[in-house]
């Protein structure tokens, strides 16, 4: 889902796990951004770990490989024999990391090395996906129930006026997540009331989609609408886009981060 909570005070939220579980997955951060080309894949990394409840724990693998920054690291799991769901995550991880522009030409380099790879189905769906054209896009959203149009369309173009000077995209959408956040208090199902902080400029994520993919999956559960997807596939770095998505009752504004087009 986007997110538009800031935080919550005077309860202990529910998805917050033990101490045990936060330490773990420090630990597998921590063992991910020391490591070193040269030395063994952590055996902890390669291990598939999903909760499978509503709530994930830090210890799954989807959450310790969406703190993961060690690109190198990365790329020695996609060229090693593992879990396909492994595979995924390292495949997803490292395009938001570095964008798509370098991850296929490192990629394509080591196809040229290493052409044995390519007999592996894995990476021969891999090399069709450097075929397609990508764009990594950041975003913002305003519900309706939250704004009249003409106030969201006022707020978007402030916002698009100081991305288009050059601001960056983080630090515009802070200052309007802070100046439109507001307190409410919600009601649990066991009565206890919750004091939360929300903001109508909500952060839609950021995506790196392509022809065939326009979701955020396996990190967050977001889909862009078909219509968007093919608009910012047409785009160029650095543009500016506003559009509706009228099944969610809600505006989004997008900006290109990065463009890819195979050779």
């Amino acid at each position: 889902m986007p997110r538009r909570f800031l935080f919550a005070a005077a309860v202990t939220v529910a998805f917050v796990v033990g101490q045990s579980t936060a330490t773990e997955e420090a630990s597998l951060v921590t063992l991910s951004s020391s490591w070193q080309e040269g030395r063994p894949i952590p055996s902890d990394i390669l291990v598939f770990r999903d909760s499978e409840g509503c709530l994930a724990l830090t210890t799954d693998t989807v959450v310790v490989f969406a703190e993961i920054t060690n690109y190198a690291l990365l790329q020695e799991v996609i060229l090693s024999p593992c879990d396909h769901r492994i595979f995924d995550c390292a495949v997803v991880r490292a395009l938001y990391l570095v964008g798509p522009n370098r991850f296929f030409g490192d990629l394509q380099k080591r196809y040229s090395i290493q052409p044995e790879l390519l007999s592996q189905r894995r990476h021969q769906k891999l090399k069709t996906l450097s075929t397609e054209r990508h764009a990594v896009v950041d975003a913002v959203f305003i519900d309706d129930k939250d704004m009249k149009p003409a106030e969201a369309d006022a707020v978007f173009s402030q916002i698009a006026n100081e991305l288009r000077r050059g601001a960056a995209f983080v630090i515009v959408q802070q200052r309007y997540y802070d100046a439109h956040h507001y307190s409410y208090t919600e009601t649990l199902s066991d009565g206890a009331k919750v004091d939360l902080i929300r903001t109508r400029v909500g952060n839609f994520s950021d995506f790196v989609i392509s022809d065939q993919r326009r979701d955020a999956r396996p990190f967050q559960n977001i889909e862009l609408p078909g219509e968007h997807a093919r608009r910012l596939l047409a785009a160029r770095k650095g543009d500016v886009i506003v559009l509706r998505d009228e099944a969610e009752h809600r505006s989004i504004l997008y900006q290109v981060r990065e463009m890819y087009s195979p050779p």
